[in-house]
């Protein structure tokens, strides 16, 4: 029968509250340029990976760093079920 281990990971997140300063911290975190879209559903931002991989987070979501440095969209809901918050000293 096979076996099951866990491994606790660290991530690092960051909010799109859509202000000048959130924009330029999504783009130092991400390291790739993003675009800021206003539509009928309400403000979205578009990181572009490449010209067919485009990560989308809607107003108020976090993006999330992984480990191994891959990106998702979390909803602050989401987060806090599957992560703790870890404080650390800046």
């Amino acid at each position: 029968m096979p076996k099951r281990y866990m491994k606790n990971v660290y991530i690092d997140v960051l909010e799109f509250v859509n202000t000048p300063e959130n924009h330029q911290e999504i783009i130092d975190f991400t390291g790739l340029p993003i675009s800021v879209e206003y539509t009928s559903d309400g403000v979205q931002l578009r990181v572009i990976r490449g010209a067919y991989s485009v990560l989308v987070a809607k107003l108020g979501e976090c993006i999330v760093k992984e480990s191994d440095g891959a990106l998702r969209v979390y909803t602050k809901e989401a987060l806090v079920s599957e992560y703790e918050l870890v404080v650390t000293e800046s």
